[in-house]
């Protein structure tokens, strides 16, 4: 069986290694520099010397020796770079370092996000054609930002977010569903794209058992209830506390139909609103750009398009996500029916990543 040293264990990387390995049954031994154990006694560990000591090496084959090691993950790059000529040099060919260096992981991470950021600009065109498309330093930093957070919203979807933004009137940003904030990032990255700047208005309840979609299977209502998303609700608003400039986005924690009533100002919010520390934004009654990600149960997609779309002025967006949602035709129904009710007040509307958008004329 395989022995794989962790060196040096006490990065953020050596540790997430390290914890997932002995998760997998795997043996594995920690090694760093430091005084004490940073593992806690969770796995072997030894204290060696700097890579670049001249007491390195000494130390680092008696380890290698008495814990039979036959593989090195180097989570930090200095260290990875010093023991690749390490091993090449003295002829260690039974050993092997497992990982790429963390600065070729961020190269290679830039580069796709850059190759991905050229393809949003390339749809953004195609769906805002009289618009020029954001800088792809921009859309690289959204795309970074976007996917450092879980969700379940991709590319095509996210660009398209950005470019009914560019195309959209004056108004507000209002997004009805936001889990952990993946496209309330985006959302808020694109406020000024445009015609103007705009606040971002969030509602979410944040709730198992008010997330609860009926429309799914029963082992995934089960899996909804137990995921806990109340705990979503504390990541969501650390996230965008330091995130969001001032003035620039608020956040509900509550389901649609009282978020609607908050923002009519028909109800008064302060109970459930998040960011309290900084003063509650006043809507404008206006919604340039609506996306609805609530709960997907047909009764609720409808009720959701039925409150909030009448609130979009000509040349504002509606989006539907999961149009073509693979467990129910709640979002789909609820699309359809939007459009018939429009008529020939759509001016456009497309599908772009399972998400219909629809123009107002």
């Amino acid at each position: 069986m395989s022995v794989t040293l962790v060196f040096p264990v006490s990065t953020p990387a050596g540790r997430a290694y390290l914890k997932q390995a002995l998760e997998r049954g795997e043996r594995v031994i920690g090694a760093s520099i430091d005084t004490s154990d940073p593992t806690d006694g969770a796995a072997p560990w030894v204290r060696l010397p700097l890579v670049h000591d001249p007491e390195f090496l000494a130390a680092f084959l008696d380890l290698v020796r008495t814990h039979e090691v036959t593989q090195i993950h180097a989570a930090a790059h200095m260290v990875h770079a010093a023991l690749g000529d390490m091993l090449r040099e003295h002829g260690l060919t039974q050993l092997r370092i497992i990982n790429r260096s963390a600065l070729e992981e961020e190269f290679a991470r830039w580069d796709d996000i850059f190759a991905r950021a050229e393809h949003w600009r390339g749809l953004i065109a195609a769906l805002a054609p009289t618009r020029t498309p954001p800088e792809p330093a921009f859309l690289a930093g959204v795309i970074r930002l976007a996917f450092d957070l879980f969700g379940e919203s991709y590319d095509d979807k996210l660009a398209a977010l950005l470019a009914c933004l560019l195309d959209a009137p004056e108004g507000d940003i209002v997004e009805i569903g936001s889990l952990f904030g993946r496209s309330a990032s985006v959302l808020l990255s694109g406020r000024a794209l445009g015609q103007a700047e705009r606040p971002l208005f969030v509602f979410d309840p944040w709730s198992s058992e008010v997330g609860a979609q009926k429309d799914l299977p029963q082992i995934m209502q089960d899996y909804t209830r137990a995921a806990g998303l109340e705990r979503v609700a504390l990541a969501f608003e650390a996230t965008f506390a330091a995130l969001a400039p001032q003035g620039a986005m608020t956040a509900y924690r509550t389901p649609s139909v009282s978020g609607h009533a908050i923002y009519r100002g028909d109800a008064d919010g302060e109970a459930v609103r998040l960011f309290k520390t900084r003063p509650a934004l006043k809507p404008s009654g206006r919604i340039a750009l609506l996306h609805i990600d609530g709960n997907h149960d047909a009764p609720c997609a409808a009720e959701d398009v039925s409150l909030w779309s009448p609130l979009v002025p000509p040349g504002g967006w509606v989006a539907i996500d999961d149009y073509c949602w693979r467990y129910g035709d709640g979002p789909k129904l609820a699309g359809d029916a939007l459009l018939e009710r429009w008529g020939n007040g759509v001016a456009r509307a497309f599908v772009a990543g399972d998400c219909l958008f629809i123009q107002r004329a």
